[in-house]
């Protein structure tokens, strides 16, 4: 049986705003700069809820650089999610989603710690385009990663 996420769009409203800024002060809470409930309600960011099962198990999202490319937002996999692959279907399913609405080309940028989502974007065919040394504050280097759909 393999696994299948289901992405559902975030209405932008206060509530999910904070529920979505609450998360990443969760998941990132090394990370000096994290999105207020007020930068996540104003950006056009769109954010999706990820479910399996009719069960929660994390968040991502998109936001349009040009009408053909698209940037992905940190993806978050809930903590007692992790460790069963929905990371690598989570990053596929927002390629998809991306590709769908027409977008050429999808780019990511990781912090240079987070090893799994890196290996993950390498073997879905994305290729590392830059190093950011201090991108956020000194210590929180970044690779930006980009794929052309086809």
């Amino acid at each position: 049986m393999s696994l299948s996420i289901q992405l559902v769009p975030v209405e932008k409203n206060l509530e999910n705003s904070e529920a979505i800024a609450n998360i990443h002060k969760e998941h990132y809470d090394r990370v000096p700069y994290l999105p207020s409930a007020e930068d996540i309600q104003t950006s056009k960011t769109q954010y999706f809820w990820a479910y399996v099962n009719e069960e929660r198990i994390g968040i991502t999202g998109y936001y349009l650089k040009t009408k053909t490319l698209a940037e992905t937002v940190k993806t978050i996999i809930f903590k007692e999610y992790r460790g069963k692959g929905y990371g690598k279907i989570l990053s596929q399913e927002i390629e998809d989603k991306c590709k769908s609405i027409g977008i050429k080309k999808i780019m990511s940028t990781i912090y240079s710690f987070n090893i799994p989502m890196i290996s993950i974007k390498l073997k879905q065919g994305y290729m590392i385009e830059g190093f950011h040394p201090d991108h956020e504050a000194p210590g929180f280097d970044e690779y930006s990663l980009g794929k052309i759909l086809k």
